[in-house]
């Protein structure tokens, strides 16, 4: 009888910025200016988006919504990182990486409006409507993982998800598959430390989310999610492996996130404000910022000018979003079957004959089009 060390796995932490903006040489991945001056624009319009989206939705102009304040590294630069036939598969704290893929911000407040018409992502890409129900996508991911790999056309599929999601049993069948036919996926883990009201320490026992991708046979690496250079050189190696047949990856980007969970929420019950005003100083748009002027990249006219054409641009999304005609209440039956059952054929029927005979027949054939098929 014997013991004996039969595996062993350590997990690693990627950080380049520190909180000032400074890089770690040796570590900086040397992102091309152009890529670098986009990210940053980007990071600093999503974020400028998000306080107008909190503000509508508190004048009753929106529904309710999920800021992504202080995770905007995470959000937009694993999707930079994308080509455009990669999949994203997001969660509902998506917008970020949507606009980052190039949806136009009017479709995000159209959906969050309450409006389907709102799930409009460009024809070039490969994104996958917001998962709603927490770690349910993950499986999908792998899936679409899977027939890249059969197909062999070189592509890969990036997953977010929460702390929280991070103890469902999607994760581990997600993961024991993605490890098993070592599938080009990226499980990124948004860990923001707070699961609505479950904090971070109480969702698991292990040290860090990252490590547990080594019981599935999967690469593991924690980032500095509040650091952009990080999170870049952590997506792009996990997208080398990935495409170099060397299977999935786990990425936990610790971030924080600074506002409530959604509108409906409020943290403040459960969380102090000096552990956010700890996290502030690690504030992701500003330590970038801090890089580029470092590099010369970056002045303060230039931020001028960038504030000034994000303003125009939003108001004009706004704009758009609330100029939307009305919505054709068929639509609700469409694009739910690639063949609608018999039940769902007589619901339609009847809501058509209600609405004929409760508006003007000129109001009704003014409205859009049912939009997908309807058999």
């Amino acid at each position: 009888m014997s013991l004996k060390i039969v595996a062993e796995s350590k997990t690693l932490r990627l950080e380049v910025l520190d909180e000032q903006g400074r890089a770690d040489a040796s570590l900086d991945p040397q992102i091309a200016p152009d890529t670098l001056l986009k990210m940053y624009r980007t990071m600093f319009e999503i974020r400028a988006f998000d306080e107008v989206a909190f503000r509508l939705q508190r004048q009753g102009r929106l529904g309710t919504y999920p800021q992504i304040l202080g995770q905007e590294a995470t959000q937009v630069v694993p999707a930079l990182a994308l080509k455009p036939a990669d999949w994203l598969v997001p969660t509902y704290r998506g917008q970020g990486a949507y606009y980052a893929r190039g949806m136009k911000l009017r479709y995000s407040l159209l959906y969050w409006g309450g409006d389907d018409r709102g799930v409009h992502f460009p024809e070039e890409t490969n994104d996958l409507i917001f998962a709603i129900p927490v770690a349910s996508h993950l499986t999908q991911a792998a899936g679409l993982a899977w027939a890249s790999k059969i197909k062999k056309d070189g592509g890969a599929a990036l997953a977010y998800l929460g702390d929280g999601a991070s103890s469902k049993g999607d994760f581990h069948e997600a993961l024991t598959f993605a490890g098993a036919f070592k599938l080009p996926v990226i499980y990124l883990i948004e860990n923001n430390h707070w699961a609505i009201s479950v904090p971070r320490d109480r969702q698991a026992a292990c040290e860090t989310l990252a490590q547990k991708a080594a019981g599935y046979g999967v690469y593991g690496l924690q980032v500095d999610g509040n650091d952009a250079l990080a999170v870049w050189k952590g997506v792009s190696e996990a997208l080398d492996r990935a495409r170099s047949g060397e299977g999935a990856t786990v990425l936990e980007c610790e971030t924080y996130r600074l506002g409530h969970h959604t509108t409906a929420d409020d943290a403040t019950r459960y969380r102090s404000s000096a552990e956010v005003e700890s996290w502030k100083r690690k504030d992701p748009v500003l330590r970038l910022k801090a890089y580029l002027e470092g590099r010369g990249l970056w002045d303060e006219s230039r931020e001028a000018e960038l504030k000034e054409r994000t303003q125009k641009m939003i108001a004009e999304e706004v704009r758009a979003y609330e100029d939307f005609p009305p919505p054709n209440p068929l639509d609700m039956f469409a694009n739910n079957y690639a063949r609608a059952p018999w039940a769902l054929i007589e619901q339609r029927a009847e809501l058509a004959r209600i609405l004929e005979e409760s508006r003007d027949l000129a109001e009704i054939a003014s409205l859009p089009p049912p939009e997908g098929r309807f058999p």
